[in-house]
């Protein structure tokens, strides 16, 4: 939050995490497993925005954000890099959190899902109590206090994947390129006002689609074409 007549940066809102085991979060989380489907996952999402839009319904400020989300690399010296898939020898998973480590590690399951080495290591012993992949893989809308109305869930994958399975998560002639990665990778948000209803767009990049919901309701939103 920015007080824009004194130049003063006033409050950080931290948008926090989704947890991708939850009924209705579920995600595909590999592009080498042979399947196009949705699946739990003990894994959690960050809420990193792309394009970021505002709108407001009677008076009240709303902010809808496009959660690809991305990792870090810098190069130089020193560089960094923070980006690493579950399967990787980097990644330690811890026995206890993950009793089923070996299994989960493969491939086919979650062993190329990126995640970040930042986060996860909740005791600080060395391994991974926790995963946390690169975004939300979903549209949300956020109070102007930052707290959040409305998440999408699972619904961008899904309608992808009932709809124009061809497409889903990477495109025509790229299918499930992108699972291991952001998914339906919701990249640009823009609402526009047709009548009394307020329409958001949301540009799917490597689907090379859009998606139109009605978000009159901030709450309750309405998918209507893609």
């Amino acid at each position: 939050v920015v007080d824009i007549l004194s130049k003063q940066i006033t409050e950080i809102l931290p948008l926090g995490f989704k947890d991708f085991s939850l009924q209705g979060n579920e995600i595909d989380p590999s592009n080498r497993d042979d399947r196009l489907e949705l699946r739990s996952v003990p894994a959690f999402g960050m809420y990193q925005p792309d394009a970021i839009a505002y709108y407001s319904v009677n008076g009240q400020d709303f902010i809808v954000t496009a959660n690809e989300g991305d990792g870090r690399e810098y190069e130089g010296n020193p560089g960094f890099v923070e980006v690493f898939r579950v399967g990787d020898d980097e990644i330690v998973l811890d026995a206890e959190a993950f009793p089923d480590f070996e299994t989960l590690q493969l491939d086919e399951n979650l062993g190329r899902l990126e995640v970040t080495n930042t986060l996860g290591d909740t005791d600080g012993d060395g391994d991974f109590d926790e995963l946390y992949a690169f975004g939300a893989r979903s549209i949300s809308i956020w109070s102007g206090q930052g707290q959040l109305v409305f998440d999408s869930g699972n619904q961008l994958a899904a309608i992808a994947l009932e709809r124009t399975p061809e497409a889903f998560n990477g495109g025509v002639g790229n299918v499930d390129s992108r699972s291991d990665d952001a998914g339906p990778e919701p990249e640009a948000v823009s609402v526009q006002q047709i009548g009394d209803r307020q329409i958001l767009f949301v540009g799917l990049e490597r689907n090379s689609q859009v998606m139109v919901f009605d978000i009159t309701n901030p709450s309750f939103p309405e998918f209507v074409q893609l």
